[in-house]
């Protein structure tokens, strides 16, 4: 194949046909999520969450989890709309709306890697003194004295206190990257670092990734003018694949925060002794 025909990629109808079988599958799961909303997101006492929740009063960490999970599902619920119910197929967008909730259900997934409810507090926290340091500068657009949030700054230090942590520990930069590659890594979830670099790169407009997530539609190419006459246009099977891996961090996501919210029964001795190898197996909504 010569260089300039690599540009004009087009799908074959079986695989278009492949592509929209599997996005209306993720669609279903999707309109379930939704529709489930709140109501999943309750804390059985005695839990893990509910221990942590207690460490990291009134920055409940349950609270955080269902806000994050709300925005994943949001995310994807929006994409689902887009696609299935207005019935539009943009190029770019989609990607944008999976980027972010490929970030928000690993940031849940981060915080929930494993069952200790004391590491499951601290990294709360840590996002907590993230939330105020990103406030403190976005308030500084338009108040150049601005400074942190004093009550809530105060609230902080005092769940810091009580888990015997510094502003020190938690004060470290983090960024989106690191939380995605490590919930990958934990959780078994290895399509998700490479799905959002590329989503990220729609959203940012960076060509280097249009070769893997857009068909190119020739007008008259004469074969020999530098120029290529035509227009990107939507490529469904990149966005079926990608739409399935951010559903599939979703549901682990949401598996796990399942399982940390529900009533021990056993000594607990769990809690205090995490596996490092735990990988909860991911149900599947019909």
């Amino acid at each position: 194949m010569s260089d300039r025909a690599t540009y004009f990629q087009q799908l074959t109808q079986r695989e278009s046909d492949l592509a929209w079988t599997g996005m209306r599958l993720d669609f279903n799961r999707i309109e379930e999520w939704h529709r489930s909303g709140q109501k999943a997101w309750n804390v059985g006492s005695g839990s893990v969450l509910d221990t942590a929740d207690a460490l990291t009063e009134p920055h409940q960490v349950s609270h955080l989890l269902g806000y994050l999970l709300h925005t994943a599902v949001d995310h994807l619920h929006a994409l689902k709309t887009l696609l299935a119910d207005a019935e539009a197929q943009h190029t770019f967008a989609p990607y944008t709306l999976i980027r972010g909730s490929i970030e928000a259900a690993s940031t849940a997934l981060w915080i929930l890697q494993d069952a200790d409810p004391r590491l499951v507090a601290q990294r709360a926290l840590h996002l907590e003194h993230q939330n105020l340091w990103d406030q403190r500068r976005a308030t500084k657009l338009v108040d150049k004295d601005a400074d942190f949030d004093e009550d809530r700054l105060a609230l902080l230090k005092k769940a810091l206190t009580r888990n015997n942590l510094t502003t020190a520990v938690v004060k470290k930069p983090l960024h989106v990257s690191e939380t995605i590659a490590t919930a990958a890594a934990v959780f078994a979830l290895p399509a998700s670092c490479l799905t959002w670099q590329l989503c990220s790169a729609a959203a940012h407009g960076r060509p280097w990734a249009k070769q893997f997530l857009t068909l190119f539609e020739a007008h008259d190419d004469d074969g020999i003018s530098k120029t290529l006459s035509g227009e990107l246009t939507s490529n469904q099977l990149a966005m079926a694949i990608s739409l399935n891996n951010a559903c599939d961090v979703f549901d682990k996501a949401r598996t796990v925060r399942t399982a940390h919210s529900r009533n021990p029964n056993h000594t607990g001795s769990s809690f205090t002794n995490p596996s490092s190898g735990l990988h909860l197996v991911t149900k599947r909504l019909r």
